[in-house]
């Protein structure tokens, strides 16, 4: 059987031989629906595995079973290349001999499991489908540096959908190496791939699917450029605070100013999917203007006890005289354990709930947007860094409970700045 790929998939396979591109180590492969990419890759992986001896890690971030979701994809190519009577697929990996392609969650379960991942040894490519659930730059280095063979190259590949010029992705890959979204070239260690479904053979592709782009093409050209061909955009509709609007202040020009509250706001979660956040902020009147700069903040999935001595830690690093701490459910436990080592003459207010973290965002997100200040540094911190992506993601009313944790903290503060400093805000 004759198979059919774009030219523009050509140098992908060119990687498998060492001498060609032998600086690469990364490759980019975005586009829009239909347009190969996870068809490509899937033939690539076979053909890597059987006449190469790679063993390749297919991943993908969330929890969804890889086994379920991606692993056809792959065996779905063995028949198509002929290679039933070398390869073996079981349940959990597809094998040829003693080399193997493996499937696995990166985050398993409610929590990152990057250790999972470096305990792997022996492989020397790696595959992300659907990456931009990756959460930040950071995750992405991890898992990259469990992939080391030192005889064969070492390959990690990116299966980008479309996405907005805010993800790490964009900001990482192309804005700071100056690379045009939809680029078809090899720069530096990274090989990026563009593709559409104009790309592909229209044998490929069912004929009521390219009326339904075509129709998408005449009704919305925005959608189709960014669903249909793969464009990055620059917003997503629905966001409410997004990144170009997010408001951000160098320590010096705001740590003498006068302050009139210096407070930590406490959303607690223990060791499940939700985040445990914390902001340290510097309330700050300064010519009849009230602004509420971030200094720091906790935004952690390490639980109740680990995160309440880091809190009190921040506290007298931000000579905080107050935490709020939200006490609906386990907050109870929470506000225990930060009450236990407050230092001071610093004092606990519980804050007890009566909305639902969709209402509160709705009712507070504007304030954020207008008297937020972010410390100018947040992406050199790790944490802060993540903190600030979810929260510059969240899309109102899209299923971004993974995203919440971040808007909903800085909402619940802006409460109850909000009525305490009542008289500077409405006079």
């Amino acid at each position: 059987m004759q198979i059919n790929i774009s030219r523009k998939f050509k140098q992908l396979f060119k990687l498998l031989d060492a001498v060609n591109y032998p600086d690469v180590d990364t490759v980019i492969m975005t586009g829009g629906r239909a347009s190969g990419k996870s068809f490509t890759v899937a033939l690539f992986s076979l053909i890597a595995l059987v006449q190469h001896k790679w063993n390749v890690l297919y991943a993908r971030y969330t929890n969804m079973s890889i086994v379920d979701s991606v692993k056809p994809e792959v065996s779905d190519k063995i028949e198509m290349l002929n290679y039933e009577n070398v390869c073996v697929d079981t349940k959990r990996q597809i094998e040829c001999g003693s080399n193997r392609i493996a499937f696995k969650g990166i985050k398993t379960g409610s929590k990152i499991q990057t250790a999972n991942l470096k305990s792997l040894s022996g492989f020397n490519c790696f595959v992300v489908d659907e990456a931009e659930e990756l959460p930040d730059f950071e995750t992405f280095k991890k898992v990259f540096y469990s992939i080391r063979d030192a005889e064969k190259r070492n390959l990690t590949i990116l299966i980008l959908n479309p996405t907005t010029k805010q993800h790490w992705i964009y900001r990482e890959f192309f804005e700071k190496r100056n690379v045009p979204a939809g680029s078809n070239i090899v720069q530096d260690n990274v090989m990026y791939i563009h593709t559409s479904y104009l790309d592909v053979d229209p044998r490929h592709i069912a004929k009521n699917i390219v009326r339904d782009y075509e129709r998408l093409r005449e009704e919305n050209k925005q959608k189709y450029d960014n669903i249909v061909l793969g464009g990055l955009i620059e917003v997503i509709e629905g966001l409410l605070i997004p990144l170009s609007t997010l408001q951000t202040a160098k320590r010096d020009s705001y740590i003498t100013l006068n302050t009139a509250w210096n407070i930590c706001v406490v959303d607690p979660a223990d060791k499940g999917g939700d985040n445990y956040a914390a902001i340290f902020a510097r309330i700050i009147v300064d010519s009849g203007r009230l602004n509420v700069y971030i200094a720091d903040v906790i935004y952690s999935t390490q639980g109740i006890e680990a995160n309440s001595t880091r809190v009190n830690e921040k506290m007298r690093q931000y000579n905080c005289e107050q935490v709020l701490v939200e006490v609906n459910g386990l907050g109870v436990a929470a506000a225990i354990n930060i009450k236990r080592e407050l230092s001071g003459n610093a004092t606990l207010i519980p804050i007890n709930s009566t909305k639902t973290k969709e209402v509160r965002i709705a009712s507070n997100y504007e304030f954020v947007q207008r008297h937020f200040i972010f410390d100018s540094c947040y992406e050199s911190n790790q944490e802060f860094n993540r903190f600030v992506s979810d929260l510059t993601n969240y899309v109102e009313g899209a299923d971004n409970n993974h995203r919440k944790d971040a808007i909903d903290v800085c909402c619940l503060a802006a409460g109850f700045v909000k009525i305490k400093f009542a008289k500077y805000l409405y006079g």
